[in-house]
């Protein structure tokens, strides 16, 4: 099977982004877009790593996105040298650099899985592929096959042609 990748690059934002509101300090699950998709069956695409290709062999009728808008947050403490105990902590914004190099870090690992062009800056949301409830019970299923065929779940070639071959089959 030949694989092909799709970002959507011409796929247009969810019209639901052309509602959303001036906000600041809100999270990707807060965002009024988000929650509007969310409560019509939309969920928010995991931001894990091993699983940042999803979006590009999901099919296009079970996909959206909204521009990302979402403020990041990053846990900071100190410690003490000698025993590290947390002395202090505190949650606090990401700055730009620190976001850019989450970026950078999954696009390298998207190029070393042969997944390339992914536009930056959008919270992409799915919907379940048919005989599933929720993204998470494909994705459970998915770990499931995966293991059975000696697939490793990680951010990988092949596991990234396991899950597109698994979703051209449920979505037939």
């Amino acid at each position: 099977m030949d694989i092909a990748y799709d970002w959507g690059i011409d796929q247009p934002p969810d019209p639901a982004a052309d509602r959303a509101d001036d906000v600041d300090g809100l999270t990707s699950e807060q965002l009024p877009e988000v929650r509007e998709l969310t409560a019509q069956g939309w969920h928010l695409a995991s931001d894990a790593p091993m699983l940042v290709f999803l979006p590009a062999v999901w099919p296009r009728k079970l996909r959206t996105w909204v521009p990302d808008r979402a403020t990041r947050y990053e846990w900071w403490y100190e410690q003490e040298p000698k025993t590290r105990r947390v002395i202090r902590e505190q949650t606090v914004h990401s700055s730009w650099e620190s976001r850019n190099e989450v970026e950078n870090d999954n696009d390298a690992l998207l190029a070393e899985t042969g997944v390339t062009g992914r536009p930056r800056g959008r919270l992409w949301l799915l919907k379940p592929p048919p005989g599933f409830d929720s993204v998470d019970d494909f994705l459970a299923e998915l770990g499931r096959r995966a293991d059975a065929a000696g697939i490793d779940g990680a951010c990988s070639p092949q596991y990234v042609r396991f899950t597109t071959e698994l979703l051209a089959e449920l979505t037939k």
